[in-house]
């Protein structure tokens, strides 16, 4: 996987987290700043779609390296990324929602429906992995879509068959480890983090991505103490996983 990184900058939450930044201040990334696009929170439509993709190509931004989305809101932005992937390739999902739900109307692109939209749209996915996701809001998908993933309570016996792309929401975390500003499942950090490592490791790594911080108007939370919390978190993955952006 190669040794880059970029903030997609959606809600400003980024400006207030130090993961990417060198001892100075200054960025050690691309960073794309997307808070005057309209039409991207949850949902992402065709004119929103357009501008995003026009960024990533003036940037020349791959879907190598490692990718920040900003809250579970933009996670749609990980079928944007693999829209560039052009050889077979196994989808790794680790969140506490399985992203598969249908469009609620038109053929809209959606945080809890992009993972459906790259079953259906993407022709180089062959494998899907979704890990942590609720056991409940499995059980409620489409028949023929719930058949077409695999699905693990917790990152034992997954074994993705292609080049891995990874994409992580850390909704999948247990709250006393982070908040996000989706409801969230029972997995401890440290579980996560190795399961990456193992990914790195052992698998051909294509890219990752990273979504769930927390929104900053967020209710009933101490925002500042959840971003300093996100913030910590995205420092473990870089430096646990060997990831070094210096």
């Amino acid at each position: 996987m190669e040794n880059k990184l970029t903030v997609f900058n959606f809600t400003g939450v980024y400006e207030s987290e130090s993961f990417y930044r060198g001892d100075k201040g200054s960025y050690l990334c691309d960073f794309l700043d997307l808070k005057n696009i309209s039409g991207t929170n949850c949902f992402c439509d065709d004119y929103a779609r357009e501008q995003i993709r026009g960024m990533i190509a003036s940037r020349g931004i791959s879907p190598n390296g490692i990718h920040f989305i900003d809250n579970g809101n933009y996670h749609y932005m990980s079928a944007i990324m693999l829209e560039q992937v052009k050889e077979p390739f196994s989808l790794v999902v680790l969140d506490h929602h399985p992203d598969m739900q249908a469009p609620m109307f038109g053929d809209i692109l959606s945080c809890g429906g992009w993972v459906l939209d790259v079953i259906e749209k993407n022709e180089f996915v062959r494998d899907i992995h979704v890990i942590g996701a609720d056991r409940g809001l499995i059980d409620k998908l489409d028949e023929n879509a719930r058949n077409r993933a695999f699905f693990y309570d917790s990152t034992k016996g997954v074994d993705p068959h292609y080049p891995v792309y990874l994409s992580i929401d850390k909704d999948v975390l247990a709250t006393d480890e982070l908040i996000t500003n989706w409801d969230q499942g029972q997995m401890s950090a440290d579980e996560l983090l190795s399961f990456v490592k193992e990914m790195l490791s052992m698998r051909d790594v294509i890219g990752i991505d990273v979504c769930g911080e927390c929104a900053l108007d967020q209710e009933g939370i101490s925002v500042d103490l959840e971003i300093i919390r996100n913030d910590e978190f995205n420092i473990r993955l870089l430096k646990e996983t060997g990831y070094s952006i210096i």
